[in-house]
């Protein structure tokens, strides 16, 4: 519930705490917890007349996780989305499983507050050794809590831990990495790449610690290349590559992507375009969709005759719809029309409520050239 729906507040609630949500006729709508520094005011957790209290929380992370084990398409995975915030009914929680450690992000004040209460639901839950909170500074600083990263439960140790993803092995850096670790929502896509790589030159744009690079090499690339601007990830992305593909052709190249395409004379056969998020905010869209373009364009230009692309945007401000246009400017100014052989999004651990369509933040199309 937004800052400009709230049109009165009875009494003094503290940050986080229990309210109930009532309309302008005196109905009862709901019941969720207060943000009053955040422009999201009250995030609902339940609907109805009956208040709830912090129960609710213990019993839809059980939930949550359970869905998870019961899944075969989750099946043998050790890293895995565990909780995903407004997709499981708890708006504010994003937990991940990386082995026998869950990371978990409290980005609302609501969740804050019940630390503790979450971390013991979530080791209770999901049976793991370890817990460990990353810091959400941004989420932080909009809710007006103070910066908190440091370990829930157990014992984190040091260095990355490994996680398996089918045949593919990655070491995951939760301390330092972006998100908490890793990019547990391409694992569909990864797994897209590995069965279109056969004998194709590979180029992974933004490559972060090498997930997509992995994931052709082990499918049988002819080469790869992959772009990454960050030093500490390009070293992971070495050590992910040599574990999984030592004898195959690869070209790492430090450096940014978007200077990469327009300096590079090279040709590839699939090239994979996955920018960080470019929208954080509504404000940002024209900026966003402009350097989407720009990056597309330059790509399309490295792309063989025949080649295959897979193109991302990670903001639910460039939405599928507004994406594919992005996608059909950078087309045209190319020369180079585009077939929509597919659509990527988030796989089954990353449910989207259909009462919270930002949910849906990862919008992906597989292109023929």
């Amino acid at each position: 519930m937004l800052s400009g729906s709230v049109e009165d507040v009875q009494g003094d609630p503290a940050p986080g705490a229990w309210v109930r949500v009532v309309s302008a006729e005196g109905e009862t709508l709901g019941f969720g917890h207060w943000s009053p520094a955040s422009q999201i005011r009250v995030r609902l957790l339940a609907f109805g007349k009956e208040a709830p209290d912090d129960g609710l929380l213990d019993e839809r992370i059980a939930q949550a996780l359970a869905r998870r084990a019961a899944d075969p398409d989750l099946a043998g995975l050790d890293g895995v989305r565990l909780v995903n915030a407004e997709g499981d009914g708890l708006p504010g929680l994003v937990a991940d499983r990386y082995g026998d450690t869950v990371v978990a992000r409290l980005a609302s004040a609501g969740m804050a507050v019940r630390r503790e209460r979450v971390a013991e639901a979530l080791r209770r839950a999901s049976g793991a050794a370890c817990g460990w909170e990353r810091a959400d500074a941004p989420a932080a600083r909009r809710e007006g809590v103070a910066i908190h990263e440091g370990s829930l439960w157990g014992d984190l140790g040091e260095g990355p831990l490994e996680i398996h993803e089918g045949s593919r092995r990655y070491r995951v850096d939760v301390r330092g990495g972006q998100k908490t670790g890793f990019y547990l929502d391409q694992r569909d896509a990864r797994d897209l790449v590995e069965r279109l790589a056969p004998g194709r030159r590979v180029l992974d744009l933004f490559a972060y610690t090498g997930g997509f690079a992995v994931a052709a090499a082990r499918g049988g690339a002819r080469a790869v290349t992959l772009v990454e601007s960050s030093p500490g990830a390009m070293a992971l992305a070495r050590e992910n590559l040599h574990a999984n593909a030592p004898d195959v052709a690869v070209d790492a190249v430090q450096d940014d992507a978007f200077r990469f395409v327009r300096a590079s004379d090279a040709t590839f056969d699939l090239l994979v375009i996955d920018p960080p998020p470019l929208a954080r905010r509504r404000a940002d869209v024209p900026r966003a969709t402009r350097a989407y373009k720009d990056v597309l364009l330059f790509a399309l230009r490295r792309a063989a005759p025949g080649a295959l692309l897979l193109a991302f945007s990670c903001s639910h401000h460039v939405g599928p719809d507004l994406f594919r246009k992005v996608c059909f400017g950078a087309s045209v100014d190319a020369g180079r029309p585009l077939r929509v052989l597919g659509e990527l999004t988030a796989p089954r651990d990353h449910p989207v409520a259909l009462d919270h369509p930002e949910g849906r933040y990862l919008s992906g199309f597989v292109f023929g050239a």
